[in-house]
């Protein structure tokens, strides 16, 4: 139960990090080495952040599948 939980904030969190780049016109600058660096750097931060997310929620339950 805990691994949904983790999954629900761990989408909400990724939805607010794809908005924010989209409000940012991300998406028309790609191509600029200058934003594909700025967005690369912005989608690692919230990738850790969403393992993070994970394990802090989740704790030693996800490796617990079988009882």
């Amino acid at each position: 139960m805990k691994s949904i939980q983790a999954f629900l904030v761990m989408g909400i969190w990724t939805a607010l990090v794809f908005f924010v780049l989209y409000q940012f016109d991300a998406h028309l600058y790609f191509r600029q080495i200058g934003w594909a660096v700025i967005i690369s750097i912005v989608l690692l931060i919230a990738h850790m952040i969403n393992f993070a997310i994970y394990f802090k929620i989740a704790g030693n339950e996800p490796f617990k599948w079988f009882k």
